[in-house]
């Protein structure tokens, strides 16, 4: 059984490597099925990827080069019998819309997320940092009555070594009266 493995294997390597030396008329020789061969799709694939069973009227084993001579595309079986090549092309062309459907569902899916999760990150953001804006300001106005609250209770020891009244900010005394201004 082994031996049959190996003889066979080496045959079907021996016809493709001869395969690719082969001009037209020699590929149509090859593809030919001879008297002893029953004329079945079998047959003709059975004898490697250079023959492909044109069905339909025809029935006959035809030299396969990169398409298919003289054979309706419905009609082809290539490589194996049971799956017809149009069939084939069918099946591959819907899988590939479906796969093309999905992967454009998924980008989308992702687009949508990814710009929620961004507009979500950018609102928690603007909160963070308005939050940190307002801690800064109330800093600022607590350290800045602090340095005010300082200067008035320095205006206040001063005012109380030189004997001044108390100024209400605007050049007047709280106790003002005439007599303070000479004429």
């Amino acid at each position: 059984m082994l031996k049959l493995i190996l003889l066979t294997t080496v045959f079907m390597g021996s016809v493709t490597a001869q395969s690719g030396n082969m001009t037209w008329d020699d590929k149509t020789n090859y593809c030919k099925l001879t008297s002893n061969d029953i004329n079945t799709c079998e047959s003709c694939i059975g004898k490697g990827s250079n023959c492909f069973w044109c069905g339909g009227s025809t029935k006959q084993c035809m030299p396969f080069d990169w398409y298919y001579p003289g054979c309706n595309i419905k009609h082809v079986k290539y490589n194996v019998c049971w799956v017809s090549t149009s069939a084939a092309a069918i099946i591959i062309a819907i899988c590939a819309g479906i796969i093309v459907v999905l992967l454009i569902s998924c980008v989308c899916y992702c687009c949508c997320k990814w710009r929620n999760y961004n507009r979500i990150h950018k609102l928690a953001k603007a909160e963070k940092w308005a939050k940190k804006q307002e801690t800064k300001k109330s800093e600022l106005e607590k350290k800045h009555s602090e340095r005010s609250d300082a200067r008035k209770a320095e205006m206040d020891v001063y005012r109380q070594k030189y004997g001044l009244e108390k100024s209400d900010g605007f050049g007047t005394t709280s106790t003002s009266t005439s007599s303070n201004y000479k004429v």
